[in-house]
């Protein structure tokens, strides 16, 4: 399953807890991009196509009925199969016929077209579910990242603030004779340097809200906060295992596999005999040369069998390849989501550690400022340690954001690299395509196969 790149290739995060209503936030956005986003809509009018084509292979076992005439001038000359009257006489002729054709036997042509035809609906219905997962995720992570915005906002305000206290210290320090001016030509550019990093996040804030609104067709609500990691199971063995055999992309790449399998088929009958059962009635006027009218009424069962049409072995040579393409191309979905599933697991435990990490460097460096600061009111510290100490607490909580929603982040795409994340969000698998009730096979009738389609429509 393709997957969303990182949060802003690699920071994001949060320090407060999550609100309920952040989280049911996130769910009712994640369902509103998977009801309304239009591409989920197209996904989803490719799979209804799919499932049409599957109904409309019933037609093959339906007899045909084709209804045929012309009219017109005609001139026959055929002295020996004509009366000397009406030989070589211009007459208006016209004739009606209609025919009724049945196939009763085509090498089985029709039944594997009618498997093939159910095996793209189940591949189509699995890239859809696929679609949805890559949605969800596209949406949590858009969330995260403007929770993400509006924390890094609050803390760099709140560094501002820091900064403007020191400045109005370093001031006065300025004035009395007790600074350098070059030191507080420092401090004033630290100053400058937060207006413009506010600025930054600000406009990466309102880029994000734009993303949002692209993927959920609104605006995101004021207040976000990143929700609470979900953990992957402990074992990495266990996930990557169950990640392969849950995989939608896994699944759908099994059905182009069947799809091939059947296609095989399908080519195999054209060298079988065909048999079919013809019935039909005509009726004319003046035909063949003849005046007067004429009827006719026929049943007869015809055969065709092409014997022999060259390059057969080439032909079922090249169905082989395509199938072994499909089984290949399999081979590949499954390494490709071994890797995803390993490295979102790897991901979210290196920065569960991280975050502890870095949770606890937040509090040294509050600490020290907090010294700092007692010690600059008691005139054993310098200002300019004052503003050291500051950047070192901001620098660390920045980091501590970061570090948090990137966690957040890890834990939704582990459960998307399952395909386990719509569901997460409360998007139960019937309430959209449960592809699994075709699963074509030989084994089953045509007819059956074109029922449980047509019950998909009514979803």
């Amino acid at each position: 399953m393709k997957v969303t790149a990182l949060l802003l290739a690699g920071t994001l995060s949060i320090l407060l807890p999550v609100a309920s209503a952040s989280a049911d936030s996130l769910k009712s956005a994640v369902q509103a991009a998977l009801t309304s986003n239009p591409q989920i809509k197209a996904s989803d009018a490719n799979f209804r196509a799919l499932t049409y084509d599957l109904l409309y292979t019933g037609a093959g076992f339906q007899p045909t009925v084709t209804l045929s005439g012309e009219a017109g001038q005609e001139y026959v000359d055929n002295p020996t199969g004509l009366a000397p009257a009406d030989n070589r006489d211009a007459k208006f002729n016209s004739d009606v016929r209609v025919v009724a054709e049945l196939t009763v036997f085509d090498g089985f042509k029709r039944a594997n077209g009618v498997y093939a035809a159910a095996a793209r609906v189940d591949q189509g219905a699995f890239e859809l579910l696929d679609a949805s997962e890559t949605m969800a995720l596209m949406v949590a992570e858009q969330h995260i990242n403007i929770a993400r915005q509006q924390q890094l906002l609050r803390v760099a305000r709140r560094n501002q603030a820091r900064l403007r206290k020191i400045y109005d210290q370093a001031q006065t320090l300025l004035d009395g004779g007790s600074l350098p001016a070059s030191d507080f030509v420092q401090i004033e550019m630290a100053q400058f340097t937060a207006q413009v990093t506010i600025a930054d996040i600000q406009r990466r804030l309102q880029e994000a809200s734009a993303g949002y609104k692209r993927l959920t067709g609104k605006a995101p609500p004021a207040g976000l906060q990143v929700p609470k990691p979900v953990r992957p199971p402990s074992s990495m063995e266990e996930y990557v295992k169950d990640s392969v055999h849950n995989s939608y992309r896994v699944r759908s790449a099994g059905a182009n596999v069947d799809v091939r399998a059947f296609e095989k088929s399908m080519a195999e009958a054209e060298f079988a005999p065909q048999v079919k059962l013809r019935a039909g009635a005509s009726a004319g006027r003046n035909l063949d040369g003849s005046r007067g009218s004429e009827k006719n009424v026929f049943v007869g069962v015809g055969l065709s069998w092409q014997l022999y049409g060259g390059k057969r072995a080439e032909r079922r040579a090249s169905l082989d390849e395509r199938k072994n393409e499909a089984l290949y191309q399999r081979m590949a979905v499954v390494r490709d989501v071994e890797e995803l599933a390993t490295i979102a697991w790897t991901s979210y435990q290196i920065n569960s550690l991280k975050r502890d990490i870095l949770g606890r460097q937040v509090d040294a460096s509050q600490t020290m400022l907090d010294n700092f600061e007692a010690e600059f009111e008691m005139a054993t510290r310098g200002v300019l340690d004052l503003m050291v100490a500051t950047n070192r607490l901001y620098n660390a909580q920045i980091e501590r954001v970061n570090s948090d929603a990137i966690l957040s982040f890890s834990g939704f795409r582990a459960l998307a690299a399952q395909s386990r994340l719509a569901n997460h969000f409360g998007v139960a698998q019937s309430n959209r395509v449960l592809a699994s009730q075709i699963a074509p096979s030989a084994g089953q009738k045509p007819r059956d196969v074109i029922s449980k389609g047509r019950l998909l429509l009514d979803k």
